[in-house]
């Protein structure tokens, strides 16, 4: 009798801590560079006058 309840609450437990470890892990998530919101602008270098781009690449 004790091995037949085994049998089916064992994969149910594992089953119910499968399902609330996702649950959590969903409920928590954040994301891997963090939270802080402060962006620092880099300034933008103007390209010299004397290079052309090439325009005998073949194709794209």
């Amino acid at each position: 009798m004790f091995k037949n309840l085994l049998r089916w609450i064992v994969p149910l437990i594992v089953l119910l801590i499968v399902i609330t470890v996702i649950a959590i892990g969903s409920i928590t998530y954040t994301h891997a560079a963090g939270v802080d919101s402060k962006h620092t602008t880099t300034e933008q270098v103007t390209p010299t006058p004397n290079v052309k781009p090439n325009i005998f690449w073949p194709g794209i």
